[in-house]
């Protein structure tokens, strides 16, 4: 799955605070605490994070994210101490 924008009709935002477990370069992905995200070109990445493949597996990150027709899609990634 890749989105050039993000969706203006979402039906909800919602943030999440965990460990990077897996992710998936190819659809740009990462799975924390059991919930996939998927990044889109407007994602932005704070905290010392600049774009997607500056992600790790066992990152404690925060995410914001939005659902977008069963879809999860960060607004913004940052690390966490």
């Amino acid at each position: 799955m890749f989105l050039t924008s993000i969706p203006a009709i979402a039906d909800d935002d919602n943030e999440i605070e965990g460990y990077i477990t897996a992710i998936n370069r190819q659809d740009q992905s990462l799975t924390v605490n059991g919930i996939r995200i998927f990044a889109s070109p407007e994602t932005d990445y704070d905290d010392g994070l600049n774009r997607f493949s500056d992600l790790r597996v066992n990152q404690k990150v925060e995410v914001e994210y939005l659902n977008f027709r069963g879809n999860y899609i960060a607004i913004e990634i940052e690390l966490e101490d």
